[in-house]
C-alpha cells in the first residue's frame, strides 16, 4: 500500500432508505458508535465518520465521546479514549467532503444495479484518501448523496440471514482490505 493512500469511514444515518423503500433517517446505535470506533481503531483507520442531520442524535454520539474522552472513565480505559476521539460528528456527508477531498466508495448489503464494482482488496493500489461509506436502515440512498467513485462488491454469505449487521460489515471489510 503506498504511503500517499489512507483510508477513513463514514456511518450514514441519513439519507438511508426504511422498509418501506422511502428516503429517511434511522437513529444512531451506542453499540455502533463504540463497535465502528474499536473497529476502526484495531485497524488504524481514521476519521471515524457519524453523520446524522438531527442534532439531538449528533449530541448524543459526543455525549459518548466526552464520556470516555474527558471523565475518569477514559482515563482507566485510554484505549477506548484514544479511539472515541477519532470520531467526528457532522449532519450530512457533504461536511465530510469538506474536511477531506475523498474518493467515495459505497457499501450495500445487496450488489446495485448500475455502478462500478470494486474490490475492496483493490484500493490498497489506488492513490490518494479513500472513504468508505456503509449506510444504516435498508441501505444508502445513493439519489441523495455525491456520486460515488465506485460500490464495493457486497459481502456474500451461504446462511438464512440476508445481510450483516452494519458493524460486522465494517470488520470484514476492513479485514478484506488490509489482508
Amino acid at each position: 500500500m503506498s504511503h500517499k493512500t489512507s483510508f477513513a469511514v463514514a456511518l450514514i444515518h441519513a439519507p438511508v432508505f426504511n422498509k418501506a423503500g422511502e428516503s429517511s433517517a434511522t437513529s444512531v446505535s451506542s453499540i455502533d458508535v463504540h463497535d465502528f470506533a474499536r473497529t476502526c481503531g484495531f485497524y488504524d483507520v481514521s476519521p471515524v465518520y457519524i453523520v446524522h442531520p438531527a442534532e439531538g442524535m449528533r449530541q448524543f454520539v459526543k455525549d459518548i465521546q466526552e464520556h470516555w474522552t474527558t471523565s475518569k472513565r477514559g482515563k482507566l480505559n485510554q484505549g477506548r479514549r484514544d479511539v472515541l476521539s477519532q470520531i467526528k460528528v457532522v449532519s450530512t456527508i457533504d461536511e465530510v467532503l469538506a474536511d477531506k477531498d475523498y474518493q467515495l466508495w459505497y457499501t450495500s448489503a445487496e450488489a446495485p444495479k448500475k455502478g462500478k464494482l470494486v474490490a475492496v482488496q483493490e484500493l490498497r493500489k489506488k492513490e490518494g484518501a479513500h472513504l468508505l461509506v456503509f449506510g444504516t436502515g435498508h441501505g444508502l440512498d445513493a439519489k441523495n448523496m455525491p456520486d460515488e467513485n465506485g460500490w464495493l462488491y457486497s459481502i456474500e454469505g451461504i446462511g438464512k440471514v440476508r445481510h450483516l449487521s452494519v458493524r460486522a460489515a465494517l470488520a470484514i471489510y476492513l479485514d478484506r482490505l488490509f489482508r
